[in-house]
């Protein structure tokens, strides 16, 4: 993955920034590149059924959680196994599988693992593995900053 495995996308408002994501099964035997939206305010990573139906993720429960949106209502959900690799790390986690999202989300179970940068003023994101010193920066800008 290269410079561009990172952006921002102007098509929501406010912009949201996203990250490429090589995302295999757990036992490592499929895989597939997405993008992923950097989602701060959700704990969980979650996947897209077509991410699953790829996959086949289901295969793998691994735990029941206590799932809720903001202003939702809480629901016990399944939790499924899935191995993330984004800028070089490599994170095994428990994802939640939706129908009703259509991007993949990855959420802080995730992003904590990463050094995660984005300047609104500037317009830029930049996402690095925190323990790699003096790596190329990864900055990208919004359009028109």
């Amino acid at each position: 993955m290269s410079e561009s495995s990172i952006g921002i996308d102007e098509t929501y408002y406010p912009p949201f920034p996203w990250c490429l994501a090589n995302i295999y099964d757990l036992p490592k035997t499929k895989n597939v590149i997405a993008k992923g939206y950097t989602d701060t305010g959700s704990d969980v990573t979650i996947a897209t059924m077509d991410i699953d139906e790829r996959l086949e993720l289901h295969r793998q429960p691994v735990t029941l959680a206590e799932i809720m949106g903001i202003g939702g209502k809480p629901e016990v959900r399944a939790l499924y196994a899935a191995v993330f690799i984004v800028k070089g790390i490599e994170v095994v986690t428990a994802v939640d599988i939706r129908d009703d999202v259509e991007e993949v989300l990855i959420g802080r179970d995730i992003l904590h693992h990463l050094s995660l940068s984005i300047d609104w003023k500037k317009g830029t994101i930049d996402l690095k593995d925190p323990m790699i010193r003096g790596q190329r920066n990864t900055k990208v800008k919004l359009k028109g900053k």
